[in-house]
């Protein structure tokens, strides 16, 4: 089944994020969030048999848990728009398969399409960021508490899965959608943003190609790097999209195109990321802003 994106809120989700290489029962959006420390969903999940009791995500031992002691040299893959059921398990292969983590900037209404897909992410040590539950930029930028009241939604859909609630979160869109009024508000509720300071540009809506990403992150990362800042690189595992439509609507066949070719940059991108002795390191409290 499709996410209830649009086409058309397809195209405009590209088009926002393009070129931005620098930047249920509801909740009670009065309720604070208790801080976790790192931002990964942690361990503890309700079991939905009868008797209620607490089961546990575990985390592979084989994942890495140590940021470098130099802020300068760690990077952050972060990957937004997910869970999805098709690309999320290929870029959790790759980083699998090269013994690295990262962040997933997740929708709350993709967890409840992808509740396992969650679940793998938090067993192979990686972390979770809140992207709001319904990325429906119309109603989340309405009003400060609008936007609150989906976050804590979100987190509702991590806790259902997880046990727990994160309390670092990318608005969608990037940071610059965010007045003062939003900040206020999210930081008495015990939020941090984090953004991003390079950019796949992997949302093009006419298409991009494996190159087109990998240059666009290489090309980012060097400029970064004259600014002596740690790179936050901005990549797409996607919302849920049946990819039977592919041949149905170009702005559908681009948006999957531009997913496979995600995939298909990230090992060399990461390759380039080792030669240049970075140390892939998760989001969390200690991370230092994108700017």
């Amino acid at each position: 089944m499709i996410h209830k994106y649009t086409v058309a809120s397809l195209v405009v989700l590209a088009l926002l994020l393009t070129g931005a290489i620098y930047s249920a029962t509801a909740i009670d959006p009065l309720a604070k969030i208790t801080p976790q420390s790192p931002a990964v969903a942690q361990a503890s999940t309700t079991d939905n048999t009868d008797n209620g009791h607490q089961t546990k995500v575990d985390i592979d031992p084989q994942a890495k848990s140590t940021n470098s002691n130099n802020p300068v040299k760690n990077v952050y893959l972060t990957f937004d728009d997910g869970p999805n059921s098709h690309y999320t398990g290929l870029i959790l292969d790759i980083l699998k398969k090269y013994g690295i983590r990262a962040s997933f900037v997740v929708v709350g209404n993709a967890i409840e399409k992808n509740p396992e897909v969650l679940k793998r992410i938090v067993h192979e040590g990686h972390c979770l960021i809140n992207h709001t539950y319904s990325h429906d930029y119309k109603k989340i930028y309405s009003s400060p508490w609008v936007f609150l009241n989906d976050l804590q939604l979100c987190n509702q859909s991590i806790a259902s899965v997880t046990g727990s609630t994160v309390t670092i979160f990318r608005a969608p869109g990037g940071p610059s959608n965010l007045n003062n009024s939003y900040f206020d508000l999210l930081s008495k509720h015990g939020y941090k943003s984090i953004g991003w300071n390079v950019t796949s540009a992997d949302t093009d809506p006419k298409g991009v190609s494996p190159e087109a990403i990998y240059n666009n992150v290489i090309n980012g990362v060097l400029e970064i790097e004259k600014m002596h800042r740690a790179p936050i690189i901005l990549m797409h595992d996607g919302t849920e999209i049946n990819l039977g439509q592919a041949t149905l609507d170009p702005a559908v066949r681009n948006y999957i195109s531009n997913r496979e070719s995600d995939v298909a940059a990230l090992p060399g991108i990461i390759e380039f990321l080792q030669g240049r002795g970075y140390t892939f390191a998760i989001v969390d409290a200690q991370t230092p802003p994108a700017w």
